[in-house]
């Protein structure tokens, strides 16, 4: 091979190598600009993911609040029947005991009747 062929290929080469130099720098700057586009479209993605987190959050909260705030009316509802319930027990219970009184009174008395009775009946026939 002579020296003007083998300055050709070199020059060739030579070029070559620089069109390749070119061609990956800007296929470098295009990948960053695309990864950094990337990364902003991602950075966005995020924070709107976040906020869109946080007011379901804050609704859950909100829910949750009216929830229990139902639940304790509820509750007072209920604990206030039971006071109900139990203040008519204890008046139902009173009466009862009235008239276990009075039944027991009424017994006495007709138990000392006829306790008498029988005693004058005994006086009256003399046993044995």
């Amino acid at each position: 091979m002579d020296r003007e062929t083998a300055e050709e290929i070199k020059r060739h080469v030579t070029e070559g190598l620089r069109e390749l130099r070119t061609e990956m720098e800007q296929f470098g700057t295009g990948l960053r600009t695309e990864m950094e586009q990337f990364g902003t479209g991602l950075r966005t993605e995020m924070e709107e993911f976040r906020t869109e987190l946080r007011t379901e959050i804050q609704e859950v909260r909100r829910h949750s609040d009216v929830v229990a705030e139902s639940l304790r009316g509820e509750i007072r509802l209920v604990a206030e029947g039971v006071a109900g319930l139990d203040q008519k027990f204890t008046m139902e219970f009173v009466k009862v005991r009235e008239e276990v009184g009075e039944v027991k009174t009424l017994l006495q008395v007709s138990y000392g009747d006829l306790g008498r009775r029988v005693q004058a009946l005994e006086g009256r026939h003399p046993s044995g």
